[in-house]
């Protein structure tokens, strides 16, 4: 199924080299600058038994209509239209006028009790939910008598000075004792499971340990407090049954109001799309793991994720969240069933701006009381988190995100709120150099609802994988406290992810955190090496660090080397670590390619510990001098005062490869939907089948970006993944069969073969692509080259394991390993 639109010319008519540039003439001072870079990859959702969520974004109604729409730019045909977003909501503009969240001395009141005992003279009240046994959310609303005499009288809702009126007489009305006003909130991935290898944020917290001390138990209930759930395989065992809190007819998208059925409805995004967020947050807490598919969950064990349905078709109300955390945590809510299974640990991935909420805190400190541990997500807007609500609320504990290099990601907020890090992701980065992009791979439906995995970004994304290890401390101690998860997640953290900015203790260490938990962290246990990630990639000369763990007593001693035909290229900041028992140090690796011609190469970080501690190994890929990548086409759509879709003339224009992919335009002043496209079907057409395509901020979050006079705004960077149709996928080659020649692997296959590969080797090269599932890129004979090995799960003893005859699991000291000769 074909889905493009040809951008006739271009070629001709674009910008060539050099064209990006800065002019001085006039009507440049009344233009803003946009500056970023992209990022292509070879592989991408489709190459992870995925249908690219651009599948929807192509359905779109009207979509195939937009080549009429711009034809005039440059004679370029390429915008597919999303919808431009709102702005993001604060506290004032996400003010529901009329509802007020009032608490009441007396319990178990009736609606009609309530409506009487709050009524406000000259207004007209509506009982519109019970949020626990002392809290309701009422409607206020103005009557208006007829014009024509003996008509029936009429309500509209409040002004926000009339709904500041009635909110300073609710307050003062006996038996209350508070109220506040209702606002707006928004929303904010060893085990045998073949996209395990694509989850390299588990690693990166060092779950992979934290596993060997236990998975998890059904008795801890965790609650997804979210947009509900869908049906997906990897999920439907382990989750109970939940609830659908939303109190509004309109927002809940269903046909009802509150009612037992949590399922997610979608139509949550600006343009009509689904997020189906709440699905892909449960997938990372607790997807069914080491059932041989799709990902993994934080968690593995039980009957124990609790939906909890409180963000609609509008996103969500402080209201319906109070009413949430409230019955997620056992509390009452009258008119609705008891919680006959209370959460433990309730995740909260979802936000406003604002400041703290006094019912809210009510709600998070009566679930405190009743046991449960409320983790929440900092947002998404890289501030202060002063205005995050709820992250600003007391006895919760707020996560902000790093991306794979365990710094801070470029979204994340921070400040002395946040508590810890977790990977939240940053899917414009392919730091690790599989080819995939670097965000957090979870549970979620393809384009038709059929279940599917994907990446995502966001402190949306960190705060479960949070979730998910506290459920795993408590495991080991059911007695622990909300307090005493914060200061053991504290102590343990990796403090070389701090930042200045305000990144609290850093990025957590599930080992660590789940050994203190289990009264473990013996010092005078053997030392044990391990690391976060075996792959690190470069473009031309630059840094990374490398986190090297000690998850054993005593002092870590490694001894580092660099080895290869490549290895005059790499460097490292030390040949020896001294490692303190169950803590991490950063070891800083940089390629400076020299006089090597340019091209793509490997060496090998060799990491070997004393006294028996283990061995690891980094696999190195750096690329020298320019791409041989085709060039890319961006271009910046917006709405006209009709509504129609435009292109700004000076807003298409070629991104060189050979620039690495940077560019630099100046557009007129407005919003604008940022798009990229590169032709890889050589067919002179963009955004079809077998393209990469991208688009600001990445393939599953469109955002507009706001273009202002005189002003540049920088580091609009995106990933350009392929598309594929859903129904068109295609094969990928077999890896670890038997194989005499290539052409027994499947296509793009090579088949390894002499004494070194008994029985022949299918596999591929790594170099410039990712590997498929159930497999990862090795080094395979110290730095030469790399090639894609099936993963497994290693024993002390490196046997067999789930490898073929012949073939030996090898641990490759970051939790995993490959099946090797």
């Amino acid at each position: 199924m074909l889905r493009r639109l040809a951008l006739l010319g271009l070629l001709g008519l674009a910008a060539c080299p050099g064209d990006n540039k800065d002019d001085d003439d006039d009507t440049d001072a009344a233009k803003g600058t946009v500056s970023g870079s992209l990022q292509p990859f070879q592989a991408g959702s489709a190459a992870a038994n995925a249908s690219s969520s651009l599948d929807a974004f192509f359905s779109l109604p009207g979509a195939k209509n937009l080549s009429q729409k711009v034809s005039k730019a440059l004679a370029a045909q390429g915008v597919w239209r999303t919808g431009i977003p709102s702005k993001q909501l604060t506290h004032e503009a996400s003010l529901l006028p009329g509802e007020i969240i009032i608490r009441f001395d007396t319990p178990g009141l009736s609606a009609e009790e309530a409506v009487a005992q709050a009524r406000v003279a000259g207004y007209h009240v509506v009982h519109q939910a019970f949020l626990s046994d002392t809290q309701h959310l009422l409607r206020y609303e103005v009557s208006q008598p007829q014009a024509m005499s003996g008509g029936a009288p009429t309500v509209r809702a409040l002004t926000q000075a009339e709904h500041v009126r009635v909110l300073s007489q609710v307050l003062a009305v006996q038996g209350v004792q508070n109220a506040e006003s209702n606002v707006r909130v928004r929303a904010q991935a060893v085990p045998n499971d073949p996209l395990y290898s694509r989850q390299w944020h588990y690693k990166n917290m060092n779950l992979p340990a934290a596993w060997d001390l236990g998975t998890g138990s059904g008795s801890i209930v965790v609650a997804v407090v979210d947009t509900g759930i869908t049906s997906h395989p990897d999920l439907n065992s382990r989750v109970l049954p939940g609830m659908d809190l939303i109190s509004s007819l309109t927002n809940a998208g269903d046909g009802d109001g509150v009612d037992t059925d949590p399922t997610d409805n979608g139509k949550d995004l600006p343009n009509g799309g689904s997020s189906f967020h709440g699905t892909h947050v449960a997938g990372t807490i607790g997807a069914s793991s080491d059932n041989g598919l799709g990902v993994a969950g934080v968690t593995w064990s039980g009957r124990n994720i609790l939906p909890v349905r409180v963000l609609g078709t509008q996103g969500g109300s402080l209201a319906d969240i109070i009413a949430g955390v409230t019955w997620a945590s056992g509390g009452p809510v009258t008119g609705v069933r008891l919680n006959t299974t209370p959460a433990r640990v309730i995740n909260m991935s979802l936000g406003g701006d604002g400041p703290a909420s006094t019912e809210m805190q009510t709600a998070i400190n009566a679930a405190n009381a009743r046991g449960a541990i409320l983790v929440v997500a900092a947002g998404n807007e890289n501030v202060n988190t002063n205005g995050s609500f709820p992250c600003n609320q007391q006895n919760v504990i707020c996560v902000g995100a790093v991306r794979f290099n365990g710094k801070r990601a470029s979204y994340s907020n921070f400040g002395t709120q946040v508590d810890v890090m977790a990977a939240g992701g940053q899917t414009s980065e392919d730091r690790n150099g599989d080819g995939f992009p670097d965000g957090v791979l979870s549970t979620l439906p393809n384009s038709t609802n059929q279940p599917s995995y994907e990446w995502y970004q966001g402190t949306s994304m960190a705060t479960p994988h949070v979730a998910g290890i506290v459920a795993l401390m408590l495991a080991q101690d059911s007695k622990l406290t909300a307090a005493d998860v914060e200061a053991i997640l504290k102590d343990t953290a990796d403090k070389t992810s701090q930042c200045s900015e305000g990144c609290g203790a850093g990025l957590v260490d599930a080992y660590a955190a789940v050994l203190r938990a289990k009264g473990g962290g013996d010092p005078t246990l053997p030392p044990k090496l391990a690391i976060t990630t075996t792959q690190l990639s470069f473009t031309g000369a630059s840094s990374q660090a490398l986190t090297v763990r000690n998850n054993g007593g005593g002092t870590l001693q490694v001894s580092v080397a660099v080895s290869g035909a490549n290895a005059s290229a790499v460097s490292v900041s030390s040949t020896s670590l001294s490692v303190p028992a169950y803590k991490s140090t950063a070891l800083n690796v940089t390629v400076t390619p020299g006089s090597l011609a340019p091209g793509s190469y490997v060496a090998q970080i060799d990491l070997t510990g004393a006294s028996s501690a283990g061995n690891a190994q980094v696999l190195v890929k750096f690329r020298v001098g320019a791409s041989d990548e085709k060039d890319a086409v961006i271009g910046f759509a917006y709405l006209d005062a009709a509504g129609e879709v435009q292109v700004d003339d000076d807003g298409i224009s070629v991104v060189r490869a050979a620039g690495g992919y940077n560019y630099s335009l100046k557009v007129t002043p407005r919003d604008y939907l940022v798009l990229a496209s590169i032709d890889d079907t050589g067919e002179g057409d963009y955004f079809e089948d077998g393209d990469r395509v991208g688009f600001w901020r990445d393939t599953t979050q469109v955002e507009t970006v706001t273009v202002t006079k005189g002003k540049t705004t920088s580091d609009i960077s995106f990933t350009l993944v392929p598309y594929q149709s859903d129904d068109d996928h295609t094969p990928t080659p077999t890896i670890g069969g038997a194989c005499t020649t290539n052409s027994t692997c499947g296509t793009g296959g090579q088949c390894l073969t002499g004494t070194s590969f008994p029985g022949g080797y299918c596999t591929q090269s790594c170099m410039t692509a990712g590997c498929p599932s159930g497999s990862d890129c090795y080094s395979n004979d110290r730095g030469a080259t790399a090639y894609c090995f099936v993963t497994c799960t290693p024993s002390s003893s490196n046997t067999q394991g789930s490898c073929r005859t012949g073939y030996r699991c090898v641990s490759d000291g970051a939790g995993s390993g490959a099946c090797l000769p």
